[in-house]
């Protein structure tokens, strides 16, 4: 299984948050192949971006990997993992419904984590169209899958936001902590996080 990330140069995230999801990794996965797709020489398996599409539209260079577990950087792995990757490997596309759209709209999508097990032609569509729209990679890989995706949180327990989940409800037990926008990881003591 090759378990990725994406660090794209010039924004937030820099090579120690990428050695710090790594080592999260290999402490809580089953055995795996780590890579990061980046334009940052970095002392990990890389596989270089081929585009300068800006900001979040890098992760759409994930889909040229036939099949991958896929973290943001700012994920944070507390707990084992095994069983929720063990049930994704029942499909062939996982990704998290939106934790805020997702209460309205069930089918929104959250692209923090994803999982495929063969093929998807979502880098070759926006390869050829690059349609920079509204709502980021999300709303694209939204609207291309609409009916094609599995969500983790119908398949697993364990996966939680920080925003919406961890710091209004006071969950612990997670296995998995989602950080999507501020604060980020390092920027907050309530979940344990190592620079790597």
């Amino acid at each position: 299984m090759i378990v990725a990330s994406v660090l794209r140069s010039g924004g937030d995230f820099k090579p120690e948050h990428v050695y710090a999801l790594q080592k999260m990794c290999a402490k809580y996965l089953p055995p795996h192949e780590f890579v990061c797709l980046s334009d940052v020489d970095l002392k990990c398996k890389t596989i270089p971006l081929m585009h300068d599409w800006v900001g979040w539209w890098a992760k759409m260079e994930l889909f040229r990997l036939p099949s991958a577990l896929y973290f943001d950087l700012d994920t944070v792995l507390t707990g084992d993992c095994t069983v929720m990757i063990e049930a994704a490997k029942q499909h062939d596309f996982v990704i998290m419904r939106d934790v805020y759209r997702g209460q309205y709209n069930p089918k929104a999508m959250q692209s923090s984590m994803m999982y495929w097990s063969k093929p998807v032609d979502l880098y070759d569509k926006f390869a050829a169209l690059q349609m920079y729209t509204a709502g980021g990679d999300q709303a694209y890989i939204e609207h291309f899958m609409r009916d094609k995706v599995t969500y983790w949180q119908d398949i697993c327990d364990g996966i939680v936001s920080f925003k919406a989940d961890v710091l209004p409800k006071g969950v612990d037990d997670a296995k998995v902590v989602i950080f999507h926008g501020k604060p980020r990881p390092w920027e907050q003591t309530r979940i344990p996080y190592e620079i790597g």
